[in-house]
């Protein structure tokens, strides 16, 4: 198999896109014995191609998109949520989390983590957490930093202690599974399904939140590269803003990309070496295709195969304990 930048071109997407109608239709009617399907709408790629997929698989009457922003979002996320919605007539709720985050303490909590870093971090300064770029980073180890952009409009790189960032990721993460919960709440009340939004390289790297966003009962696109999302994204007709938008998180008040944040590669580069290593091209091959240096290559990899370990429980159902009884 040769490797080249459009190997992951697909060639039949008009079938594809057919297969993903019957996919949603099958495993709502038939498999779950629901009469319908309710799905986060983000604002970004993914949540508008999947909520496409569900409207054009079932009934308008049917399919509910929730919009769930809270004080950090970007405000541009409401805005392409309500632009998918409304070019495609999907019926929507807009519920603010933030309200819910407080009573959490998500936001105190994570500031007083910040202030420790930025004594004169407020509500007017924003910030996002960010990880080396992995084609520039000379080490296997990526460790991420904290960025501050301050009142006068400066950015600060600070180094966090890894306690600090595995607690600021644990208060984040809350806001993905109160937007699960959200979800299940409307999903048991109207009957429906919840739909997921994961795609092939954040499942496959562990880039989703364990009963957050991978919560949900289907997975439509988990079988697409990102890349592949996008091509699906022109074939469906999702509006240019949404498509030329940069994937992100959006749970930092700092924009961040998912390239910045967890990858620190462009989808299009780490879609191609996940397909170069499921296919076992060799490295010379993908070095030669990809304009990349050997080294590179087995930094990324190596780099790729420990966010895979890492994940896996993310990927299985928990463990049972199965003891020898003993019955008397």
């Amino acid at each position: 198999m040769t490797l080249h930048e459009n190997s992951l071109t697909i060639k039949n997407i008009k079938e594809v896109t057919n297969e993903l109608h019957e996919f949603i239709k099958d495993q709502t009617f038939e498999k779950f014995r629901r009469k319908g399907a309710v799905i986060g709408i983000s604002g970004g790629i993914d949540s508008a191609v999947v909520s496409v997929l569900c409207a054009n698989a079932i009934e308008s009457g049917n399919m509910l998109g929730l919009i769930m922003p809270e004080k950090d979002s970007s405000p541009n996320s409401k805005i392409y949520a309500e632009l998918v919605s409304k070019k495609f007539n999907i019926q929507t709720t807009v519920l603010d989390l933030t309200q819910i985050l407080d009573a959490f303490g998500v936001y105190e909590k994570r500031d007083n983590i910040i202030l420790k870093y930025f004594k004169n971090f407020d509500n007017k300064c924003k910030y996002r957490i960010v990880v080396p770029d992995q084609l520039t980073n000379k080490t296997n180890i990526s460790i991420p930093h904290l960025e501050i952009l301050d009142t006068n409009n400066q950015i600060h790189k600070i180094k966090i202690n890894l306690k600090d960032y595995l607690e600021i990721t644990a208060i984040t993460n809350i806001k993905h599974r109160c937007r699960m919960i959200t979800l299940y709440h409307y999903a048991e009340k109207n009957h429906f399904v919840v739909a997921g939004t994961t795609n092939k390289s954040e499942l496959m790297q562990g880039y989703f939140v364990k009963y957050g966003d991978g919560g949900v009962d289907i997975d439509p696109i988990a079988g697409l590269y990102k890349s592949q999302v996008y091509q699906l994204a022109h074939h469906l007709g999702i509006p240019t803003e949404i498509i030329q938008r940069k994937a992100s998180p959006d749970t930092w008040s700092l924009e961040v990309s998912d390239e910045e944040f967890f990858y620190g590669l462009p989808y299009k580069t780490l879609d191609l070496l996940w397909f170069a290593k499921e296919n076992n091209i060799p490295v010379s091959e993908i070095s030669r295709a990809l304009c990349l240096s050997v080294k590179q290559i087995e930094r990324i990899f190596d780099n790729q195969q420990r966010k895979w370990k890492s994940s896996q429980h993310m990927r299985s159902i928990p463990p049972q304990g199965k003891p020898n009884i003993i019955l008397s």
